[in-house]
């Protein structure tokens, strides 16, 4: 079936649509985006770049929360610009994020600037003193006003593109997809690095999310 593009339709949780969106701090540096042209005007290199409407469910965390929120009711097709404060968006500064670390813990000389990962957290090194390092975990984004300029194309009815929507949310996707009857069948990229629970998690969300029983190959 295919996807539903007309004007007026307004959005519900649950709804499973293709989104475009920009995302700007208040200063107007553009930090994310699905749009080939907004990277281009914001000095981005595009090059092997692949630029595509977001495929989400609606009400599901696939997105920052103040902006799954602010996306319910919302028409297709209408461009919409959506201010959201730190805490709907990457959070407010947490000071107890701001550690000092000793020199002899990293692998390399840090410097200020510098980004790093600390037990699967990335960190930024605010500054280097004899023999230590202060280190920030927050998100840089954190604190920070941002500014979404968003637009929903389509509700989605396309039952691969929702299971891959859904597989996103478990670190992976899906490939080999085919359905009979009334199931889904498919197989997982990086199969080897999900965890059973994980994939059982995945088949209850495809279950509840897009009313299909999946077979994972």
């Amino acid at each position: 079936m295919p996807e539903i593009k007309t004007a007026g339709n307004k959005i519900k949780k649950g709804d499973f649509i293709e989104l475009d969106f920009s995302a700007y701090t208040g200063d107007g540096m553009l930090f994310d985006t699905t749009r080939e042209e907004d990277a281009k005007k914001a000095g981005i290199d595009v090059k092997d770049r692949k630029f595509e409407p977001l495929t989400i469910c609606v009400g599901e965390g696939m997105l920052l929360r103040g902006l799954d929120r602010e996306i319910e009711n919302k028409e297709i097709g209408k461009d919409y610009d959506i201010l959201l404060k730190p805490e709907h968006a990457f959070g407010k500064r947490d000071v107890r994020l701001i550690k000092t670390v000793p020199l002899s813990a990293f692998t390399e000389m840090p410097h200020a600037g510098m980004m790093v990962n600390v037990n699967g957290m990335i960190a930024r090194v605010v500054s280097v003193t004899s023999g230590r390092a202060l280190i920030d975990l927050n998100n840089p984004l954190a604190g920070k006003e941002v500014i979404y300029k968003i637009q929903v194309r389509a509700i989605v009815h396309d039952n691969k593109k929702k299971i891959s929507a859904i597989a996103r949310m478990f670190g992976t996707d899906i490939e080999n997809f085919e359905e009979k009857e009334g199931k889904a069948i498919a197989s997982l990229k990086r199969q080897k690095s999900v965890n059973k629970g994980d994939i059982e998690l995945l088949k209850k969300k495809t279950k509840e999310l897009a009313n299909l029983d999946l077979e994972v190959k």
